[in-house]
């Protein structure tokens, strides 16, 4: 991925962060397969894996064992005007945040499967996984693991990218800010709550 220096997000901590925030990846293979999927972070000492699994009917799975992959998880983007900034020209862009995780891929066992799955529950559906713990819940966890086939990427390389205005001026970041605002779009109010979150692109909309 081609990062201008003043687009780097770096910090592994704040990657992780990210990746835990928006755990959707695109998981791509050198034989160019995709499959999109959920990936959960899981930190030991200063060893990252990413966890996951993929349908066992998907054919991307057989070559998934001890194969270099990349994760691409996306943030918030939008379109950007040319005719919001304060200066001219400018011409017309796309402002985006996105983490790349390289590494090597490794099929789980299906113990290993079991306790990512536990771990997929408890992160996005706690109070189901609580409710439903039991034998019943057992035998149901084992059924599962006849149709999926757990993965782990084990991190090698970390690399991001905030492409979100923060090298131009405080009157153009004011003017990108007004006018994501102004489309009443998902998407852009949600790059726009990012950059206000993060301090990143985003100025007082009432700056001239």
């Amino acid at each position: 991925m081609f990062v201008p220096a003043a687009f780097a997000f770096t910090g592994q901590a704040q990657q992780l962060a990210f990746i835990e925030q928006y755990p959707f990846a695109v998981l791509t293979t050198g034989d160019l397969q995709a499959t999109h999927l959920p990936m959960l972070v899981n930190l030991q000492g200063n060893s990252v894996t990413l966890l996951g699994h993929v349908a066992r009917g998907n054919p991307h799975w057989r070559a998934l064992d001890n194969t270099p992959a990349l994760a691409v998880f996306s943030g918030p983007h939008a379109y950007i005007s040319p005719k919001w900034y304060a200066s001219e020209p400018n011409v017309p862009t796309w402002n985006y945040v996105a983490v790349h995780a390289k590494g090597t891929l490794q099929i789980m066992t299906d113990s290993e499967l079991l306790a990512a799955i536990d771990e997929l529950m408890a992160t996005f559906e706690p109070d189901f996984a609580q409710q439903e713990a039991g034998e019943a819940y057992d035998v149901y966890r084992q059924k599962l693991l006849k149709g999926i086939v757990g993965i782990t990427l084990h991190v090698e390389h970390l690399k991001g990218v905030r492409k979100l205005g923060q090298h131009k001026s405080q009157a153009d970041q004011a003017g990108v800010s007004k006018g994501l605002r102004s489309t009443d779009n998902y998407e852009s109010l949600a790059l726009l709550n990012y950059m206000q979150r993060h301090d990143i692109g985003y100025a007082n909309e009432e700056i001239d």
